[in-house]
Protein backbone atom coordinates (compact mmCIF):
# COMPACT_ATOMS: atom_id res chain seq x y z
CA UNK A 1 0.00 0.00 0.00
CA UNK A 2 1.37 3.34 -1.01
CA UNK A 3 2.54 6.43 1.62
CA UNK A 4 0.10 8.60 1.06
CA UNK A 5 -3.04 6.44 1.61
CA UNK A 6 -1.52 5.33 5.27
CA UNK A 7 -1.11 9.02 5.93
CA UNK A 8 -4.64 9.73 4.74
CA UNK A 9 -5.77 6.63 7.54
CA UNK A 10 -3.50 8.18 10.53
CA UNK A 11 -4.74 11.49 9.85
CA UNK A 12 -8.31 10.18 9.86
CA UNK A 13 -8.14 8.31 12.80
CA UNK A 14 -6.48 11.05 14.70
CA UNK A 15 -8.96 13.80 13.65
CA UNK A 16 -11.96 11.04 14.98
CA UNK A 17 -10.75 9.14 18.19
CA UNK A 18 -13.36 10.00 20.46
CA UNK A 19 -11.32 11.78 23.73
CA UNK A 20 -14.12 11.08 26.54
CA UNK A 21 -16.04 8.16 27.67
CA UNK A 22 -19.40 7.97 29.48
CA UNK A 23 -19.44 5.94 32.68
CA UNK A 24 -22.77 4.00 31.21
CA UNK A 25 -21.32 3.19 28.27
CA UNK A 26 -19.20 0.15 27.50
CA UNK A 27 -15.57 1.00 27.00
CA UNK A 28 -13.67 -0.58 24.18
CA UNK A 29 -10.08 -0.55 23.37
CA UNK A 30 -8.87 -1.77 20.37
CA UNK A 31 -4.95 -3.14 19.92
CA UNK A 32 -2.91 -2.52 16.97
CA UNK A 33 -3.66 -4.46 14.04
CA UNK A 34 -1.26 -7.81 13.22
CA UNK A 35 -0.50 -6.76 9.21
CA UNK A 36 1.55 -8.63 6.65
CA UNK A 37 2.40 -5.65 4.66
CA UNK A 38 5.79 -4.01 3.89
CA UNK A 39 4.58 -0.74 5.93
CA UNK A 40 3.39 -2.58 8.48
CA UNK A 41 4.94 -0.08 11.49
CA UNK A 42 2.42 2.80 10.21
CA UNK A 43 -0.26 0.59 9.16
CA UNK A 44 -1.30 -1.20 12.00
CA UNK A 45 -1.71 2.15 14.32
CA UNK A 46 -3.68 3.78 11.62
CA UNK A 47 -6.07 0.85 11.22
CA UNK A 48 -6.38 1.02 14.83
CA UNK A 49 -7.55 4.47 15.28
CA UNK A 50 -9.69 4.01 12.35
CA UNK A 51 -11.59 1.19 13.47
CA UNK A 52 -11.41 3.13 16.96
CA UNK A 53 -13.11 6.25 15.52
CA UNK A 54 -15.79 4.37 13.75
CA UNK A 55 -16.65 2.21 16.82
CA UNK A 56 -17.43 4.73 19.03
CA UNK A 57 -21.37 5.92 19.82
CA UNK A 58 -24.84 3.75 20.01
CA UNK A 59 -23.64 3.36 23.83
CA UNK A 60 -19.99 2.20 23.16
CA UNK A 61 -16.96 4.50 23.77
CA UNK A 62 -13.66 4.01 22.84
CA UNK A 63 -10.18 4.48 26.04
CA UNK A 64 -6.31 4.43 25.44
CA UNK A 65 -5.77 1.45 27.83
CA UNK A 66 -6.73 -2.39 27.93
CA UNK A 67 -7.29 -1.90 31.65
CA UNK A 68 -10.08 0.67 31.77
CA UNK A 69 -11.73 -1.48 29.22
CA UNK A 70 -14.81 -3.62 29.19
CA UNK A 71 -14.18 -5.29 25.63
CA UNK A 72 -10.88 -5.29 24.12
CA UNK A 73 -10.86 -5.68 20.20
CA UNK A 74 -8.22 -6.85 18.33
CA UNK A 75 -7.71 -7.61 14.41
CA UNK A 76 -6.06 -8.50 11.69
CA UNK A 77 -4.85 -7.01 8.08
CA UNK A 78 -4.02 -9.57 5.45
CA UNK A 79 -2.98 -8.49 1.55
CA UNK A 80 -2.74 -11.11 -1.34
CA UNK A 81 -1.58 -8.82 -4.30
CA UNK A 82 -4.46 -6.54 -4.40
CA UNK A 83 -6.90 -8.45 -2.20
CA UNK A 84 -6.83 -7.28 1.29
CA UNK A 85 -8.89 -8.92 4.11
CA UNK A 86 -9.80 -7.33 7.52
CA UNK A 87 -10.29 -9.72 10.62
CA UNK A 88 -11.68 -8.65 13.92
CA UNK A 89 -12.74 -10.15 17.18
CA UNK A 90 -14.24 -8.56 20.37
CA UNK A 91 -13.76 -10.13 23.72
CA UNK A 92 -14.50 -9.40 26.97
CA UNK A 93 -11.81 -8.24 29.77
CA UNK A 94 -12.01 -12.09 30.89
CA UNK A 95 -11.44 -13.42 27.52
CA UNK A 96 -14.38 -14.73 26.35
CA UNK A 97 -15.43 -13.74 22.99
CA UNK A 98 -18.29 -11.57 22.28
CA UNK A 99 -18.21 -11.10 18.41
CA UNK A 100 -15.91 -11.54 14.82
CA UNK A 101 -15.67 -10.23 12.14
CA UNK A 102 -14.31 -9.41 8.35
CA UNK A 103 -14.27 -7.34 5.72
CA UNK A 104 -12.29 -7.92 2.34
CA UNK A 105 -11.68 -5.68 -0.69
CA UNK A 106 -9.76 -6.08 -3.95
CA UNK A 107 -8.32 -2.60 -3.65
CA UNK A 108 -7.05 -0.45 -1.43
CA UNK A 109 -9.41 1.88 -2.54
CA UNK A 110 -12.23 0.26 -0.36
CA UNK A 111 -10.07 -0.10 2.51
CA UNK A 112 -11.59 3.00 4.12
CA UNK A 113 -15.54 1.98 3.32
CA UNK A 114 -14.01 -1.38 5.34
CA UNK A 115 -13.37 -0.55 8.49
CA UNK A 116 -16.54 1.29 8.32
CA UNK A 117 -18.78 -1.74 7.78
CA UNK A 118 -16.41 -4.07 10.17
CA UNK A 119 -16.90 -1.75 12.85
CA UNK A 120 -20.91 -1.65 12.19
CA UNK A 121 -20.78 -5.27 12.41
CA UNK A 122 -18.94 -5.45 15.52
CA UNK A 123 -20.83 -2.36 17.47
CA UNK A 124 -24.10 -4.24 17.01
CA UNK A 125 -22.87 -7.53 18.37
CA UNK A 126 -21.04 -6.06 21.25
CA UNK A 127 -24.08 -3.87 22.40
CA UNK A 128 -26.48 -6.59 21.56
CA UNK A 129 -24.84 -9.13 24.01
CA UNK A 130 -22.58 -7.70 26.35
CA UNK A 131 -24.30 -6.71 28.81
CA UNK A 132 -26.19 -9.99 29.37
CA UNK A 133 -22.81 -11.90 28.50
CA UNK A 134 -20.94 -10.72 31.37
CA UNK A 135 -21.49 -7.73 33.75
CA UNK A 136 -23.47 -10.51 36.24
CA UNK A 137 -20.31 -12.32 36.25
CA UNK A 138 -17.04 -9.91 35.29
CA UNK A 139 -15.00 -10.53 38.13
CA UNK A 140 -14.25 -12.55 41.22
CA UNK A 141 -13.93 -11.57 45.06
CA UNK A 142 -10.67 -12.92 46.47
CA UNK A 143 -12.51 -15.21 49.45
CA UNK A 144 -11.27 -14.51 53.21
CA UNK A 145 -8.19 -16.03 54.32
CA UNK A 146 -7.81 -19.12 56.38
CA UNK A 147 -6.52 -17.29 59.58
CA UNK A 148 -9.08 -14.81 61.45
CA UNK A 149 -8.43 -11.47 60.40
CA UNK A 150 -7.78 -8.32 62.76
CA UNK A 151 -10.63 -6.07 63.90
CA UNK A 152 -12.01 -4.46 60.75
CA UNK A 153 -11.74 -0.53 61.44
CA UNK A 154 -15.26 1.03 61.14
CA UNK A 155 -15.39 1.54 57.35
CA UNK A 156 -13.79 -1.14 55.75
CA UNK A 157 -12.96 -0.78 52.59
CA UNK A 158 -13.79 -3.16 49.84
CA UNK A 159 -11.22 -5.40 48.74
CA UNK A 160 -10.42 -4.66 44.70
CA UNK A 161 -12.04 -6.55 42.21
CA UNK A 162 -9.85 -9.48 40.36
CA UNK A 163 -10.17 -9.66 36.86
CA UNK A 164 -9.59 -13.24 35.32
CA UNK A 165 -7.03 -13.92 33.09
CA UNK A 166 -8.20 -14.97 29.54
CA UNK A 167 -6.41 -18.28 29.92
CA UNK A 168 -8.00 -18.73 33.08
CA UNK A 169 -11.17 -17.74 32.12
CA UNK A 170 -10.95 -20.38 29.31
CA UNK A 171 -10.16 -23.14 31.40
CA UNK A 172 -12.94 -22.61 33.74
CA UNK A 173 -15.07 -22.53 31.13
CA UNK A 174 -13.90 -25.89 29.90
CA UNK A 175 -13.72 -27.23 32.82
CA UNK A 176 -17.93 -27.13 33.07
CA UNK A 177 -18.38 -28.71 29.55
CA UNK A 178 -20.27 -32.20 30.12
CA UNK A 179 -18.17 -34.91 27.62
CA UNK A 180 -20.13 -37.81 27.24
CA UNK A 181 -17.89 -40.99 28.39
CA UNK A 182 -18.43 -42.98 25.17
CA UNK A 183 -19.85 -46.58 25.98
CA UNK A 184 -18.35 -47.95 22.40
CA UNK A 185 -16.03 -45.65 20.49
CA UNK A 186 -18.08 -45.91 17.73
CA UNK A 187 -17.79 -46.81 13.87
CA UNK A 188 -15.69 -45.36 11.55
CA UNK A 189 -15.28 -46.40 8.05
CA UNK A 190 -12.17 -46.32 5.95
CA UNK A 191 -11.18 -43.14 4.06
CA UNK A 192 -13.29 -42.29 0.75
CA UNK A 193 -12.07 -40.60 -1.93
CA UNK A 194 -13.32 -37.20 -2.01
CA UNK A 195 -13.90 -33.81 0.24
CA UNK A 196 -17.86 -34.31 0.39
CA UNK A 197 -20.40 -31.54 1.73
CA UNK A 198 -23.90 -33.56 2.12
CA UNK A 199 -24.83 -36.67 3.09
CA UNK A 200 -28.60 -37.85 3.74
CA UNK A 201 -29.43 -42.03 4.37
CA UNK A 202 -30.96 -44.09 1.00
CA UNK A 203 -32.53 -47.10 2.93
CA UNK A 204 -31.37 -49.43 5.48
CA UNK A 205 -27.47 -49.89 3.98
CA UNK A 206 -27.18 -47.24 1.28
CA UNK A 207 -26.84 -43.49 1.22
CA UNK A 208 -26.37 -40.65 -1.05
CA UNK A 209 -23.44 -37.90 -0.74
CA UNK A 210 -22.91 -34.71 -2.75
CA UNK A 211 -19.23 -33.29 -3.47
CA UNK A 212 -19.01 -30.14 -5.83
CA UNK A 213 -21.25 -30.78 -8.93
CA UNK A 214 -21.11 -34.56 -7.93
CA UNK A 215 -24.03 -36.60 -6.52
CA UNK A 216 -22.91 -40.07 -5.52
CA UNK A 217 -24.45 -43.25 -4.05
CA UNK A 218 -22.88 -45.88 -2.00
CA UNK A 219 -23.90 -48.80 0.29
CA UNK A 220 -22.34 -48.82 3.72
CA UNK A 221 -19.76 -50.68 4.92
CA UNK A 222 -16.24 -50.46 6.88
CA UNK A 223 -14.93 -49.90 3.00
CA UNK A 224 -18.15 -48.07 1.60
CA UNK A 225 -18.75 -49.24 -2.27
CA UNK A 226 -19.37 -47.10 -4.59
CA UNK A 227 -22.73 -47.57 -6.52
CA UNK A 228 -23.28 -44.57 -9.01
CA UNK A 229 -22.60 -41.44 -9.56
CA UNK A 230 -24.11 -38.55 -11.62
CA UNK A 231 -22.41 -35.18 -12.90
CA UNK A 232 -24.41 -32.11 -12.96
CA UNK A 233 -23.44 -29.38 -15.77
CA UNK A 234 -19.93 -27.42 -15.10
CA UNK A 235 -22.33 -23.86 -13.75
CA UNK A 236 -24.02 -26.34 -11.21
CA UNK A 237 -23.29 -26.79 -7.56
CA UNK A 238 -24.73 -28.73 -4.93
CA UNK A 239 -25.72 -27.08 -1.79
CA UNK A 240 -27.52 -30.14 0.14
CA UNK A 241 -29.09 -33.61 -0.41
CA UNK A 242 -32.07 -34.73 1.09
CA UNK A 243 -34.03 -38.04 0.81
CA UNK A 244 -37.94 -39.22 1.77
CA UNK A 245 -39.67 -42.47 0.82
CA UNK A 246 -42.68 -42.50 -0.88
CA UNK A 247 -46.08 -43.74 -0.69
CA UNK A 248 -47.53 -46.04 -1.69
CA UNK A 249 -44.79 -47.95 -3.82
CA UNK A 250 -42.57 -47.09 -1.15
CA UNK A 251 -40.08 -45.51 -3.71
CA UNK A 252 -36.82 -43.54 -2.32
CA UNK A 253 -36.58 -40.31 -3.92
CA UNK A 254 -33.57 -37.82 -3.32
CA UNK A 255 -33.61 -34.46 -3.59
CA UNK A 256 -30.76 -32.50 -4.63
CA UNK A 257 -30.59 -28.67 -3.73
CA UNK A 258 -28.50 -26.98 -6.33
CA UNK A 259 -27.43 -24.15 -7.34
CA UNK A 260 -26.96 -23.24 -11.35
CA UNK A 261 -24.90 -19.67 -11.37
CA UNK A 262 -26.78 -17.52 -8.74
CA UNK A 263 -30.16 -19.73 -9.63
CA UNK A 264 -31.92 -22.83 -7.84
CA UNK A 265 -32.04 -25.43 -10.35
CA UNK A 266 -32.51 -28.37 -7.85
CA UNK A 267 -33.29 -32.06 -9.28
CA UNK A 268 -34.85 -35.20 -8.30
CA UNK A 269 -33.57 -38.44 -8.60
CA UNK A 270 -35.17 -41.69 -7.71
CA UNK A 271 -33.38 -44.76 -6.34
CA UNK A 272 -33.74 -47.80 -8.63
CA UNK A 273 -31.16 -50.65 -9.02
CA UNK A 274 -28.55 -49.49 -7.69
CA UNK A 275 -28.49 -46.24 -9.59
CA UNK A 276 -29.72 -42.61 -9.79
CA UNK A 277 -32.33 -42.13 -12.06
CA UNK A 278 -33.36 -38.09 -12.98
CA UNK A 279 -37.09 -37.30 -12.11
CA UNK A 280 -37.09 -33.24 -12.61
CA UNK A 281 -34.59 -30.91 -13.03
CA UNK A 282 -34.27 -27.21 -12.70
CA UNK A 283 -36.67 -26.95 -9.95
CA UNK A 284 -36.86 -23.25 -8.46
CA UNK A 285 -36.78 -24.76 -4.66
CA UNK A 286 -34.20 -25.51 -1.78
CA UNK A 287 -34.79 -28.48 -0.25
CA UNK A 288 -34.51 -30.09 3.51
CA UNK A 289 -35.47 -32.89 5.44
CA UNK A 290 -36.25 -32.41 8.73
CA UNK A 291 -38.27 -34.24 11.79
CA UNK A 292 -39.62 -31.51 13.08
CA UNK A 293 -40.49 -31.16 17.25
CA UNK A 294 -38.88 -35.01 16.95
CA UNK A 295 -41.70 -36.41 14.68
CA UNK A 296 -41.35 -37.96 11.45
CA UNK A 297 -39.19 -36.52 8.89
CA UNK A 298 -40.80 -34.57 6.16
CA UNK A 299 -39.14 -32.68 3.01
CA UNK A 300 -39.67 -28.93 2.94
CA UNK A 301 -39.27 -26.63 0.27
CA UNK A 302 -38.61 -22.84 0.13
CA UNK A 303 -37.47 -20.30 -2.66
CA UNK A 304 -34.82 -17.61 -3.36
CA UNK A 305 -35.79 -13.99 -4.00
CA UNK A 306 -34.14 -11.50 -6.46
CA UNK A 307 -33.06 -10.14 -3.75
CA UNK A 308 -33.26 -12.14 -0.68
CA UNK A 309 -31.24 -15.59 -0.77
CA UNK A 310 -33.86 -17.01 1.19
CA UNK A 311 -37.57 -16.02 0.16
CA UNK A 312 -41.16 -16.43 1.59
CA UNK A 313 -42.22 -19.12 4.11
CA UNK A 314 -40.73 -23.08 3.95
CA UNK A 315 -43.78 -25.57 2.60
CA UNK A 316 -43.94 -28.92 3.04
CA UNK A 317 -43.22 -31.14 -0.04
CA UNK A 318 -44.52 -34.28 -1.54
CA UNK A 319 -43.52 -35.69 -5.11
CA UNK A 320 -46.81 -37.17 -6.45
CA UNK A 321 -47.90 -38.24 -9.85
CA UNK A 322 -44.91 -36.62 -11.29
CA UNK A 323 -45.37 -33.36 -9.51
CA UNK A 324 -43.90 -31.43 -7.17
CA UNK A 325 -46.88 -30.27 -4.22
CA UNK A 326 -46.10 -27.54 -1.75
CA UNK A 327 -48.67 -27.38 1.30
CA UNK A 328 -48.84 -25.79 5.27
CA UNK A 329 -46.48 -22.81 4.81
CA UNK A 330 -44.48 -21.95 7.99
CA UNK A 331 -43.88 -18.53 8.45
CA UNK A 332 -39.57 -17.87 9.03
CA UNK A 333 -38.31 -15.67 12.00
CA UNK A 334 -35.58 -13.85 12.07
CA UNK A 335 -32.76 -15.52 10.53
CA UNK A 336 -34.52 -18.66 10.23
CA UNK A 337 -34.10 -19.92 6.75
CA UNK A 338 -34.97 -23.94 5.28
CA UNK A 339 -31.45 -25.32 5.97
CA UNK A 340 -30.89 -23.97 9.86
CA UNK A 341 -34.48 -24.25 11.66
CA UNK A 342 -36.07 -26.80 13.62
CA UNK A 343 -39.26 -27.03 16.41
CA UNK A 344 -39.49 -28.24 19.67
CA UNK A 345 -42.11 -28.30 22.24
CA UNK A 346 -41.74 -27.67 26.26
CA UNK A 347 -43.45 -30.13 28.98
CA UNK A 348 -46.32 -28.35 28.71
CA UNK A 349 -46.66 -28.97 25.06
CA UNK A 350 -46.00 -25.53 23.95
CA UNK A 351 -44.19 -24.66 20.75
CA UNK A 352 -40.85 -22.99 19.72
CA UNK A 353 -39.16 -22.18 16.57
CA UNK A 354 -34.95 -22.44 16.88
CA UNK A 355 -32.52 -21.53 14.27
CA UNK A 356 -28.95 -19.96 13.94
CA UNK A 357 -28.24 -16.26 13.85
CA UNK A 358 -26.05 -15.04 10.74
CA UNK A 359 -23.05 -15.30 13.25
CA UNK A 360 -23.53 -18.88 14.81
CA UNK A 361 -25.18 -18.26 18.03
CA UNK A 362 -28.57 -20.69 18.09
CA UNK A 363 -31.81 -18.71 18.68
CA UNK A 364 -35.12 -19.63 20.68
CA UNK A 365 -38.50 -17.93 19.68
CA UNK A 366 -41.93 -18.54 20.31
CA UNK A 367 -44.19 -20.08 17.68
CA UNK A 368 -45.41 -16.70 16.89
CA UNK A 369 -41.72 -15.72 15.95
CA UNK A 370 -40.55 -13.41 18.93
CA UNK A 371 -37.19 -14.02 20.26
CA UNK A 372 -37.20 -14.93 23.73
CA UNK A 373 -33.42 -16.07 24.12
CA UNK A 374 -30.07 -17.07 22.17
CA UNK A 375 -26.84 -19.10 23.44
CA UNK A 376 -23.46 -17.24 24.50
CA UNK A 377 -21.56 -19.97 22.06
CA UNK A 378 -21.98 -20.08 18.91
CA UNK A 379 -23.06 -23.23 17.27
CA UNK A 380 -23.12 -25.17 13.43
CA UNK A 381 -20.62 -23.76 11.48
CA UNK A 382 -20.09 -24.80 7.47
CA UNK A 383 -17.78 -24.81 4.63
CA UNK A 384 -20.81 -25.13 2.04
CA UNK A 385 -21.71 -21.68 0.64
CA UNK A 386 -23.22 -19.84 -2.46
CA UNK A 387 -22.74 -16.08 -3.83
CA UNK A 388 -25.12 -14.23 -5.54
CA UNK A 389 -24.39 -10.77 -7.32
CA UNK A 390 -24.52 -7.68 -4.62
CA UNK A 391 -23.80 -4.34 -6.55
CA UNK A 392 -25.40 -2.13 -4.16
CA UNK A 393 -23.27 -2.75 -1.45
CA UNK A 394 -20.07 -2.94 -3.72
CA UNK A 395 -18.91 0.35 -2.65
CA UNK A 396 -18.71 -0.80 1.04
CA UNK A 397 -18.08 -4.38 0.89
CA UNK A 398 -15.41 -3.68 -2.01
CA UNK A 399 -16.73 -7.32 -3.79
CA UNK A 400 -19.90 -7.01 -6.16
CA UNK A 401 -20.87 -10.30 -4.69
CA UNK A 402 -21.88 -11.37 -0.94
CA UNK A 403 -21.49 -14.86 -0.11
CA UNK A 404 -23.61 -17.40 2.07
CA UNK A 405 -22.79 -20.18 3.71
CA UNK A 406 -25.37 -23.22 3.95
CA UNK A 407 -26.04 -23.64 8.04
CA UNK A 408 -25.85 -27.12 9.73
CA UNK A 409 -29.30 -28.94 10.43
CA UNK A 410 -30.82 -28.79 13.94
CA UNK A 411 -31.80 -32.05 15.40
CA UNK A 412 -34.95 -32.62 17.79
CA UNK A 413 -35.09 -35.86 19.02
CA UNK A 414 -38.35 -37.55 20.20
CA UNK A 415 -37.28 -36.55 23.37
CA UNK A 416 -37.06 -32.93 23.02
CA UNK A 417 -33.40 -33.02 22.83
CA UNK A 418 -32.01 -30.40 20.67
CA UNK A 419 -28.58 -31.92 18.81
CA UNK A 420 -26.34 -29.39 17.07
CA UNK A 421 -23.07 -29.99 15.62
CA UNK A 422 -20.20 -27.43 16.93
CA UNK A 423 -17.42 -26.91 14.39
CA UNK A 424 -13.90 -25.77 15.78
CA UNK A 425 -10.54 -24.62 15.25
CA UNK A 426 -11.92 -21.67 12.79
CA UNK A 427 -9.86 -19.73 10.21
CA UNK A 428 -11.03 -17.31 8.13
CA UNK A 429 -9.78 -15.52 5.21
CA UNK A 430 -12.00 -13.29 3.94
CA UNK A 431 -14.86 -15.84 2.28
CA UNK A 432 -12.36 -18.55 2.69
CA UNK A 433 -13.41 -20.94 5.92
CA UNK A 434 -11.58 -23.52 7.49
CA UNK A 435 -12.73 -25.93 10.47
CA UNK A 436 -10.47 -28.64 11.98
CA UNK A 437 -12.35 -29.98 14.55
CA UNK A 438 -15.75 -30.93 15.79
CA UNK A 439 -18.67 -32.08 18.66
CA UNK A 440 -21.94 -33.16 19.10
CA UNK A 441 -23.93 -30.92 21.69
CA UNK A 442 -27.39 -32.08 23.18
CA UNK A 443 -29.01 -29.11 24.75
CA UNK A 444 -32.36 -29.00 26.52
CA UNK A 445 -34.71 -26.41 26.84
CA UNK A 446 -35.21 -26.48 30.63
CA UNK A 447 -38.38 -23.42 30.35
CA UNK A 448 -35.97 -19.99 30.38
CA UNK A 449 -32.94 -21.27 28.29
CA UNK A 450 -31.24 -24.11 26.90
CA UNK A 451 -28.89 -26.55 29.28
CA UNK A 452 -26.25 -28.56 27.94
CA UNK A 453 -26.67 -32.36 28.57
CA UNK A 454 -23.69 -34.06 27.43
CA UNK A 455 -21.25 -33.37 24.27
CA UNK A 456 -19.41 -36.02 22.37
CA UNK A 457 -15.76 -36.20 22.48
CA UNK A 458 -13.77 -33.94 19.86
CA UNK A 459 -12.65 -35.00 16.81
CA UNK A 460 -9.98 -34.10 15.03
CA UNK A 461 -11.71 -33.18 11.62
CA UNK A 462 -14.27 -31.09 10.01
CA UNK A 463 -18.17 -31.84 10.15
CA UNK A 464 -19.39 -31.18 6.61
CA UNK A 465 -23.28 -33.21 7.23
CA UNK A 466 -24.93 -35.49 9.50
CA UNK A 467 -28.48 -37.44 9.68
CA UNK A 468 -30.07 -38.62 13.08
CA UNK A 469 -31.63 -42.17 12.99
CA UNK A 470 -34.14 -42.62 15.52
CA UNK A 471 -34.96 -46.27 15.41
CA UNK A 472 -31.35 -46.75 16.62
CA UNK A 473 -30.61 -43.79 18.41
CA UNK A 474 -27.63 -43.19 16.11
CA UNK A 475 -25.53 -40.10 14.44
CA UNK A 476 -24.23 -40.78 10.92
CA UNK A 477 -21.85 -38.22 10.65
CA UNK A 478 -19.75 -37.30 7.40
CA UNK A 479 -16.29 -36.20 8.52
CA UNK A 480 -13.69 -34.22 5.85
CA UNK A 481 -10.32 -35.80 7.03
CA UNK A 482 -8.54 -34.17 4.16
CA UNK A 483 -9.50 -31.10 2.26
CA UNK A 484 -9.51 -30.93 -1.82
CA UNK A 485 -6.71 -29.33 -3.52
CA UNK A 486 -5.32 -28.38 -7.13
CA UNK A 487 -3.76 -31.88 -7.30
CA UNK A 488 -6.24 -34.25 -5.43
CA UNK A 489 -10.25 -34.69 -4.36
CA UNK A 490 -9.02 -34.64 -0.84
CA UNK A 491 -11.19 -37.48 1.36
CA UNK A 492 -13.62 -38.50 4.22
CA UNK A 493 -15.09 -41.07 6.31
CA UNK A 494 -18.57 -41.94 7.65
CA UNK A 495 -18.62 -41.91 11.72
CA UNK A 496 -21.76 -43.66 13.28
CA UNK A 497 -22.23 -42.68 16.96
CA UNK A 498 -24.98 -43.38 19.68
CA UNK A 499 -26.16 -40.48 20.20
CA UNK A 500 -28.00 -41.04 23.71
Amino acid sequence: MKRPVVATLILLGSLLLPLTASASEIRAFVTDFSVSSPESGELRTALRRLLASRLAGDGISTVDAASEADVIVSGSYTQLGKVFSLDAVAKTATGRQISSAFEQGDSPDGLIPAVGTLSAKLRGEIVKRYPALEQPQRTVTPPAPAAAPAPAPAVAPAPAPVTLPAPLAAEKASSSEIVRQEKTPGKTSQRIAGAYSSLAPAGQDRFVMGEGRILHLYRQGATPALLAETKLPPRQKILGVDTLTTEPGGRALAFASIIDGETPASRIYVLENDQLKLLQENLPYLFRGIALAGGPKRLFAQQMGTGDDFYGDVYEASYLDGKLQLKNPIKMPRFANIFNFNTFRDQSGNSFITAFSDSGYLVIYTDKGEEIWRTSDKFGGSETYFQRSDRDNERITGTPFRTRFIDQRITVTDSGEILVPQNGGFFVLGNSRSYSNYSVVSLAWNGSSLEERWRTKQSQNYLADYFYQPASKELVLLEVVQRGGIFNRGGSAIRVIRAE
